[in-house]
């Protein structure tokens, strides 16, 4: 099953209110909107035990990310790994990133194994 739709070639990256209200409306606990460089991110750091953990959280959102062909920013270190999440060609978020941000938790916390 696809979590995300294809991108609309008139698609624009949300402003900040509206993006605001996708957080809310996808109850994403512990993300966080950064404005960073000319655009908005989704941002959340995982904590794990150590760094062998870090290295296959991220591997299994990467796993995520190749099904989709939504790639997030992954940035891991010995007790965390943070994933950042925004549409390259927007500079910005759209809905897509908050259905990966949402996936991203699903797999991470129901256990539930990538096809």
């Amino acid at each position: 099953m696809s979590v995300c739709q294809p991108l609309a070639s008139d698609a624009k990256r949300l402003l900040e209110a509206e993006a605001r209200t996708q957080l809310a409306l996808h109850a994403l606990q512990g993300w966080q909107l950064l404005f960073e460089g000319a655009g908005w991110r989704l941002l959340k750091t995982y904590p794990t035990s150590n760094f062998a953990q870090a290295l296959a959280l991220a591997q299994r959102i990467g796993w995520l990310a190749e099904q989709e062909q939504h790639h997030p920013e992954l940035t891991i270190a010995w007790g965390r790994c943070t994933v950042a999440w925004w549409t390259t060609s927007l500079n910005g978020l759209h809905e897509n990133d908050f259905l990966m941000a949402a996936a991203t938790d699903d797999i991470l916390f129901s256990g539930r194994e990538l096809s």
